[in-house]
Formats: C-alpha cells, sequence, structure tokens
C-alpha cells in the first residue's frame, strides 16, 4: 500500500472509532478548545466545525484525533512484527515519513490539559512540544503557599540590604532614589502580567526557554541556545553569596577581605546545593521557612526606622529623618545612563516573581496556583522595598547613606540599635535572609538545567538529565554550584558586586523585550488566535517593553566621566552581556555548520523520520521499555548531542483490520 502523504491522512482511518470518544478535546495550536463535531459513521466526511475538519487533501488543516490518554509525542504505527505476534522488545516503531511538503499541520489535538505551546506548522516542533509537562509529583506539590514562598525566596534576598546605597549614589536625591523603587515595582508587575498570560497559556517548566520557543520558532532553536547561555553562565548565586560573606565576616568582628569572604561564599552556596541534592523536601522546607522569617525579618527594619523617627523627634536639633526628607529633589542626577543603571538595579532585586513558571511542573494545579501566588508575592515584596529604603532614610544621614557601600543595612542598624547589636547581632538575620535567597536559587536554577539537558539542549545531556537515588536533580545542581563558586573564585579582587548585578540584569532586559514583543505579535495576530487564562493587557505589555527597551539604550550613553560607577569601563557590563548572549548564537552556529540543517541542538528531527538514515538506532532503558537515541555518525562532540525521546509501546487503538492496514505504509526502525 502506498505510503500516506499526511500524518491526518495515514491517521484518519485508524482512528475514526475514537472520534466519539468523550475524552478528546480537540484543539487548534492558540486556541484553548474547540468543540468537536457529533459522532460521524466511518467513512461519511464530517461537518467543519469553526474552520476545523478532518482532512481530505493535503494542503487543508488537520486534526489527527489521537485516543485518550496519550501526550503528543506523536504516535508510534503497530510494526509487521507486533502483527505477526513477535516480541516488541527492541524495537521502535515511527510515524509516516513526514516530509516538509507533508507537514502543513496547522491543528493538533490533546487528550488532556490546557496548553498554548503548540506551533503553526509541525516543522516549527521543538522539544518542549514533544514532552508533555507532567506536573505535581506525589513527592514534590508546590501548593500556593510553598509557590508564595519560592518566589518570595527569589525575589527578596540581600539585594534591599545592599543595594540602596548604589542607588542612591546614581541618581543623587531621596526622592528620586524612591521614585526608581517604585518605578521599578510598576516595570515588574507589568512584567508580571506578561509572564502570567504566557505561563497560563503554556503551563510547563522552563520559563523563558517555553516562551522563545513558541514564539521565534524560526530560526529553530537559535533563541533557545541564547537563552541557556544567559541561564547557564548568569543564573549563579554569587551575588548573594558575596553579600552574605561580607555580612558575615562583619558579625564576627573582622575587617572584611577578598578571600575571607569569597570562601565564606563557596561554603555558603555548596552547603544548599548539598542540602537539595540528598534531602530535596528539607530544601522545600527550608524554603517555606525562611521565606516567611525574611518577611519577618524586612517587617522589623521598616519598624525600626519607625521606631527610630519617634525616638529622636524630641530632640532639639533636627532628626536624620527631617534632614533627609527635607528637600527630597536635591542633587537629583540628569544623566540618562545613571538612571539606566540604578534602574536595572532596582529590576534584579524584584527578579523573581517569575520563579514559578520555571518550575510549573512541580506546582499542583499550576494555571489557579500561579494567578494568586505571584501577585502576593510581589505585592509583598514591593511594599516592602519601599518602606525599607524609607527606614533607610529615617536613620542614615545622606553622605554616611551614599559611601556605605553594600552593608548599608549594618549602618543602619548601627545607628539604630548600637554598634554592639547593630553591628554583630542583628546582621545575622540579614544573613538568614540571603541564605533563603540562595537556596530558592538553587531549587528553581537546577531545575531549569536539568530541562536544558534532558532535551537535549546541553552538551552531554544523558548526564545533565540524570536524577540522583533522592529524586533531585543532582547534575542540574552541579552544574550551578560550579559556575557559582567559577564566579566567586575567578573574578580580580575589587567591587565586583555592582558588575554582577548589571550583567545579571542586563540579559534580563534583553530576553523581557523579546518576550513582550512576541506576546503582542501573538495577541494582534489574528492568524495565531492566542488565548490564555490570564490575558495582559496590551497597555502592561507595551509599559514591560518600552522600559526595558531604553534599559538597553541607556547604559551605551557615555555618563560623561569615561566610567560608570565603578573601575570598569560605562560599556563594560552590556558588552559583557551581549557576548554572553552571543555564545549561545554561536554555539547555535557551530550546529547548523557542523550537522545538517535538522540537526540543530534538541530538535526532534522529524523531517529524518521514515528515513533510510542508519545513524539513529534503538535502544532500551532499564524497564525495558523502548527508547529512541539520536546519535551522530562520525563525530565524538556529535554523540553528546542528543534527542532522547519515548515512544509509547502501545497505541491502545482498537480497530478492525483494515485500518491497521491502513498504516501499512509506515517503516519500522
Amino acid at each position: 500500500m502506498d505510503r500516506p502523504k499526511s500524518l491526518g491522512e495515514g491517521l484518519t482511518s485508524s482512528i475514526a472509532t475514537a472520534w466519539s470518544s468523550p475524552g478528546l478535546n480537540c484543539r487548534s495550536p492558540v486556541t484553548p478548545r474547540i468543540p468537536r463535531t457529533p459522532r460521524i459513521p466511518h467513512g461519511q466526511k464530517p461537518v467543519s466545525q469553526q474552520g476545523h475538519s478532518l482532512p481530505q487533501e493535503e494542503d487543508e488543516d488537520t486534526c489527527p484525533i489521537l485516543p485518550s490518554g496519550l501526550t503528543f509525542s506523536l504516535p508510534s504505527i503497530p510494526s509487521h512484527a507486533a502483527r505477526d505476534g513477535r516480541s516488541k522488545k527492541g524495537r521502535i516503531s515511527r510515524p509516516p515519513n513526514l516530509k516538509p511538503e507533508c507537514l502543513h499541520t496547522s491543528s493538533l489535538c490533546q487528550s488532556h490539559g490546557e496548553d498554548n505551546f503548540l506551533p503553526l506548522s509541525a516543522l516549527s516542533i521543538t522539544p518542549c512540544l514533544i514532552n508533555q509537562p507532567k506536573h505535581a509529583t506525589q513527592e514534590h506539590h508546590l501548593t500556593t503557599f510553598s509557590a508564595v514562598n519560592l518566589i518570595l525566596g527569589k525575589t527578596v534576598g540581600v539585594g534591599v540590604y545592599s543595594v540602596p546605597s548604589a542607588i542612591f549614589a546614581e541618581v543623587g536625591s531621596v526622592g528620586m532614589t524612591l521614585l526608581v523603587w517604585v518605578v521599578g515595582a510598576i516595570i515588574s508587575f507589568c512584567g508580571m502580567s506578561v509572564y502570567l498570560d504566557l505561563g497560563t497559556a503554556m503551563p510547563r517548566s522552563g520559563g523563558e526557554r517555553v516562551y522563545l520557543e513558541r514564539i521565534f520558532r524560526q530560526p529553530r532553536m537559535l533563541a533557545t541556545c541564547m537563552f541557556m547561555a544567559y541561564v547557564v553562565l548568569l543564573g549563579f548565586s554569587t551575588p548573594n553569596c558575596i553579600i552574605l560573606g561580607n555580612y558575615a565576616v562583619s558579625a564576627l568582628g573582622f575587617e572584611p577581605n577578598v578571600w575571607s569572604v569569597r570562601g565564606l561564599a563557596v561554603f555558603v552556596v555548596t552547603l544548599a546545593c548539598l542540602i537539595h541534592a540528598r534531602a530535596p523536601s528539607t530544601g522545600l522546607r527550608i524554603i517555606n521557612i525562611l521565606g516567611v522569617g525574611k518577611m519577618l525579618i524586612l517587617a522589623a527594619v521598616i519598624l525600626s526606622g519607625v521606631a527610630s523617627v519617634s525616638r529622636t523627634s524630641t530632640s532639639d536639633t533636627p532628626s536624620v529623618a527631617r534632614q533627609n526628607f527635607t528637600s527630597i529633589w536635591e542633587g537629583t542626577s540628569t544623566k540618562p545612563y545613571n538612571y539606566a543603571t540604578a534602574l536595572l538595579q532596582v529590576l534584579y532585586c524584584f527578579r523573581g516573581y517569575n520563579t514559578a513558571n520555571q518550575v510549573m511542573s512541580e506546582v499542583r494545579n499550576p494555571i489557579s496556583t500561579i494567578k494568586i501566588a505571584a501577585p502576593v508575592a510581589l505585592s509583598i515584596a514591593s511594599v516592602g522595598y519601599v518602606l525599607a529604603n524609607v527606614a533607610y532614610f529615617c536613620a542614615v544621614e545622606k553622605e554616611d547613606f551614599r559611601t556605605s557601600g553594600v552593608v548599608i543595612a549594618s549602618h543602619f542598624l548601627r545607628n539604630v540599635f548600637g554598634p554592639v547589636w547593630g553591628e554583630q547581632i542583628l546582621p545575622c538575620f540579614i544573613i538568614v535572609s540571603a541564605f533563603g535567597n540562595i537556596a530558592a536559587t538553587s531549587f528553581a536554577q537546577a531545575r531549569v538545567n536539568q530541562e536544558l539537558g534532558a532535551q537535549g539542549l546541553l552538551p552531554m545531556s544523558k548526564f545533565w538529565r540524570k536524577k540522583n537515588a533522592a529524586g533531585a536533580p543532582g547534575p542540574g545542581l552541579f552544574l550551578h554550584w560550579l559556575v557559582s563558586v567559577l564566579v566567586i573564585v575567578l573574578p580580580p579582587p575589587g567591587e565586583i558586586y555592582t558588575f554582577l548585578l548589571e550583567i545579571g540584569g542586563y540579559p534580563v532586559s534583553v530576553l523581557s523585550v523579546a518576550i513582550s514583543a512576541g506576546l503582542l505579535y501573538l495577541q494582534l495576530s489574528r492568524r495565531e488566535r492566542w488565548q490564555s487564562p490570564c490575558p495582559a493587557k496590551r497597555l502592561h505589555t507595551l509599559v514591560f517593553l518600552l522600559s526595558n527597551f531604553l534599559l538597553l539604550i541607556f547604559p551605551w550613553i557615555n555618563p560623561g566621566e569615561g566610567q560608570g560607577n565603578s573601575r570598569f569601563a560605562y560599556y563594560a557590563y552590556p558588552a559583557t552581556s551581549l557576548g554572553i548572549l552571543g555564545m549561545g548564537g554561536l554555539y547555535w552556529v557551530f550546529w547548523r555548520l557542523r550537522y545538517a540543517e535538522t540537526s540543530t541542538p534538541g530538535t526532534p528531527l522529524l523531517q529524518r523520520w521514515g528515513s533510510s538514515d542508519t545513524s539513529t538506532s534503538p535502544i532500551e532503558d532499564e524497564g525495558g521499555d523502548s527508547v529512541g537515541l539520536l546519535r551522530y555518525k562520525g563525530s565524538t562532540a556529535g554523540k553528546d548531542l542528543k534527542r532522547v525521546f519515548a515512544v509509547e509501546d502501545d497505541m491502545n487503538v482498537e480497530g478492525s483490520d483494515d485500518e491497521s492496514s491502513d498504516l501499512s505504509g509506515a517503516e519500522q526502525i
């Protein structure tokens, strides 16, 4: 029998009986649900509904109906060996040969889940589409409370205790400092709206990677590789580890020096990764406990500032608060570069409101959970940040504020509680807050690394996708630990904290521009027919887009002195950030030049299914299930780039012999 011309044509006759199944939901690539037609007798042309029907010609949209319970991993085809009664072990079946001219699939069906990831063309299928999300394992459910604490744990770290001094030095006045924090909160809420739109439409782990793959489908996987370079090389916990080391050394009564601070920083990130690797449930409890604890610490700082005002208001001399708030706009900077740098540092402190998007597969009821957790957590953080800065200005003089550096909170506590309590005892609470941020960052980052490895994006992906005996992503944690330690140890002595914040914040603005512009396209394009359970208002998307676009431009404007706020050139951090993103582009180009176009990192290689290429060989996993393992012949490096995909052993399709024979054109591996 001739081979079917398209996937839809090959499956139509064999699964017509599944058409009447109540468990099927026919969905377009971007529309949550489209009502299916009533049961149609076999062989009769179904009535088109909302522009979707079973294909009659190759050029028409196809909507293959998959059996209930199958995830979209492209169904396996019963082999001749299976029909003859021979063992299915050790063989892999595949769908008919999917050539570019027959990959017209603009409608695909899923049997379950609310997912808006499906692209308009099967040529745009990426690893995220092949692997359906499996939400909330029994062992690691993230409830709404846990999600709020996870977001707070990543958002509220030591930034609010270390960055205010640098921001005040940039903008020059009390009023502008507070205004920058308010503007940062507004931009963050607009960004949260964008991420809620995308996250609820595509509830799967990976965060920005999933959204970039959905928006930028061509060149295939280029945006994903650039994001991978950012998330692996800049997803470190180094800034918080350095601040924790500074506060710890000061609390012990010693003068901080380079290697004592760095030694403590390495110890802390090692401890956090070991906890998550050996006892993941304990690590999650630590995140929950410290998430509540760090908010209590922030509240204590705010109340201490208010108490200092009431205590000094009866004095004959003007209080520090009165001096600072008398002329709040005095000394305001007029240089765009300073505002861009200050706002990038503020946004870095807010970075974390999208943490739940990165681990959606471990969230219980992800759509409803994230719609509650993200706004609650960001509201708490925003109010706390602004009030904490007000408290600082109530107790710390302007000049001391400007020169205090990363230990502004220590100066504040010293002025309020005295030298012993303020410099040695109370900073321990800030250390606890910093460790909570490191724990939350390690938890989320390790799972992002694991996802990148599981879908063939990282070199040696088979290693990075593994879980250890405790069920934790051990290799992913090791990668996070390795990058963090290298960034702690390798930089030369000097002021490195602010520079790390800047190079970590600039790529975030690049991604924010790309994602917000892409969401606008999805919303405005009638061809995309984008729908989301939590749609973002276009005004919010535009604000997020334009503000981040300005943050990309201003750092390239010379501030006048030839340098920024440190010994690095003013263009150092944007150039370094773009260089890191460019490394991801070079990684993609390497695979494009070395192999065929279909062999880009993580590509499911649909065009090679059904070919006579012998570089794809079947293997079996430990449980005896068939697993397809892509290998590139004649290249050691190529073997590192694998695309591992699960293939269903059973189609669970009960039909007549005629229905089975309709699929006999599918070749076997």
